[in-house]
């Protein structure tokens, strides 16, 4: 027995030592300082917390949309009911509006708690201004044995629906979530180091307790889809996700969610064709505006006049990406994080990690501050989603990128595997006018950037980047250039391309390999 318990020492004693010799040779060098700059002034601004925006402007977004004449208010409907009873009352007005023909189911001002609900073709539902359908907590879920992964409001299969008013859906996904590490604002470093950056904004996400999470809308298979003028806020998930639909409009729509909430994206498109988004004004901890091709192919999609905030990337094709997207077009937007609050990845992010094919991707007019990067373009070799081949990403055009306080540069790269190479084909970068955070910097270049992270999850600070057990242990290098990182592709053009560097800057503009690009201007 005592020898047992000998081994078992020397044993723990090796695994500590190994330990302690990964940290200091993978982590040690990496480590920055974690002062912090002071607080910024911007347009808009975070609360106390720096996890919510404080000032989104509702009545820009909420003024239209006046109720019809002829509506039906819900019978039975009360602030001090059960959530069972008000999903009754909720549920079997939208059924009867739709066996008659349709209708407006009319949500009168006041907070009602609910289960979930159903839409109906032809029925509008119209949550008046002033007026709040808040989901069930975590905890209220698993009493009821309500957990899912669809969402709190759904349609399956419905036609002509629409969704309007002014008021709000509350999704409870705070109570989905585990605290963070560090609930503290995490203001620009004095000292840029990306390997301090990337561990400290992880430190602040609220992760999940649960994989079960509802999104709050959850539309699929629909056809002649409205959503106009009402709010969503903190889902536990993905908060309005689109699959398989058709016909579709979103506008003058808040997401208003905490924008350290883990796998909280704003809009999620998941296949379909014939998207428009317009005058949208999204704040979140994930992804902002995304597309997913995780159900079919995805076409036609038309966004226009966005703000974001995200605390991930502001406009992204990815990650997942099975079937293929094409005919994409972003113009008018304005993508940010408030007060100097630093974090996330890419304003702008096209990827095709999962075999997807992405074609004819035109951005243009788009106005970033405070996001890390500017464009991440990235063609990569995960193939999660059962494609067994790289994809393509050919036709990309992004044009007038205005950019103030980035961290890091852009990046356009292909992937070399099983000796193939992947190009990146036919992108255009056109008048960008890129401008540093001015701080101090202590950097990791890495030179010769490999290629192991192109077969793993795509992000723009994990271009030159090696897992190692957890994010703590991962090598993460920075880039050789302060502009743009361009590697296996042909035929790419960057056209009066101009990016200022922190005043201690000592790398190069750009590094190329395996690149037929053009500079011009």
């Amino acid at each position: 027995m005592k020898t047992r318990k000998k081994v078992a020492v020397v044993l723990l004693s090796i695994v500590l030592t190994v330990c302690v010799i990964l940290a200091c040779v993978f982590v040690a060098p990496m480590l920055g300082d974690k002062s912090m700059l002071p607080k910024e002034t911007t347009k808009y601004t975070s609360d106390e917390s720096g996890e919510r925006i404080a000032n989104i402007p509702y009545d820009d977004y909420l003024s239209g949309n006046p109720l019809p004449t002829a509506f039906t208010k819900v019978d039975g409907l009360a602030e001090n009911n059960t959530a069972e009873a008000n999903t009754t009352a909720i549920q079997g007005a939208i059924n009867a509006a739709s066996e008659n023909g349709g209708g407006v189911v009319y949500i009168p001002r006041g907070t009602y708690k609910f289960v979930s609900l159903t839409l109906k073709s032809n029925v509008t539902l119209y949550i008046d201004k002033g007026a709040e359908l808040v989901s069930l907590t975590l905890e209220e879920q698993e009493q009821m044995q309500q957990l899912s992964r669809s969402g709190v409001i759904t349609a399956d299969g419905a036609q002509n629906i629409r969704i309007t008013g002014g008021g709000t859906i509350n999704g409870m996904g705070l109570t989905y979530t585990e605290e963070p590490k560090d609930s503290t604002p995490l203001y620009p470093l004095a000292k840029f180091n990306l390997y301090t950056r990337v561990i400290e904004a992880r430190k602040r996400i609220h992760m999940a307790k649960t994989s079960d999470r509802p999104s709050i809308l959850y539309l699929h298979n629909c056809k002649n889809v409205t959503i106009d003028g009402i709010v969503l806020k903190d889902p536990a998930f993905w908060t309005c996700q689109l699959a398989a639909c058709e016909n579709v409009t979103i506008q003058n729509m808040i997401i208003d969610n905490n924008m350290h909430i883990a796998n909280s994206d704003g809009i999620d498109i998941t296949g379909g064709n014939h998207y428009t988004i317009k005058h949208c004004f999204i704040a979140t901890g994930d992804d902002g505006l995304c597309i997913k091709s995780t159900v079919g192919d995805v076409s036609d999609v038309r966004i226009s006049d966005c703000t974001v905030a995200s605390f991930a990337n502001c406009f992204k094709i990815g990650t997942e990406t099975e079937f293929d997207v094409s005919d994409v077009d972003v113009a008018d937007c304005e993508f940010f994080l408030p007060d100097g609050i630093t974090g996330g990845y890419a304003g702008i992010a096209v990827e095709s990690a999962d075999g997807a094919n992405i074609a004819n991707v035109h951005i243009a007019n788009i106005e970033m501050t405070g996001i890390s990067s500017p464009v991440l373009i990235w063609l990569g070799n995960r193939l999660n989603r059962g494609r067994d081949a790289v994809g393509s990403i050919d036709g990309v055009v992004i044009e007038n990128v205005t950019a103030k306080n980035v961290e890091l540069a852009s990046a356009v790269t292909g992937v070399q595997t099983d000796d193939e190479t992947y190009k990146v084909q036919n992108v255009t970068l056109r008048n960008f006018n890129v401008t540093y955070r001015d701080t101090a910097e202590r950097l990791n270049v890495r030179k010769h950037v490999s290629e192991a992270a192109m077969h793993g999850y795509p992000e723009i600070t994990r271009v030159s980047h090696i897992y190692i057990l957890s994010h703590e242990t991962s090598k993460y290098w920075d880039l050789p250039c302060y502009g743009i990182f361009i590697r296996h592709t042909e035929n790419v053009t960057l056209e009066n391309f101009h990016c200022t560097p922190r005043s201690g800057n000592t790398r190069d503009f750009a590094t190329l390999t395996d690149t037929d690009t053009v500079i011009d201007g």
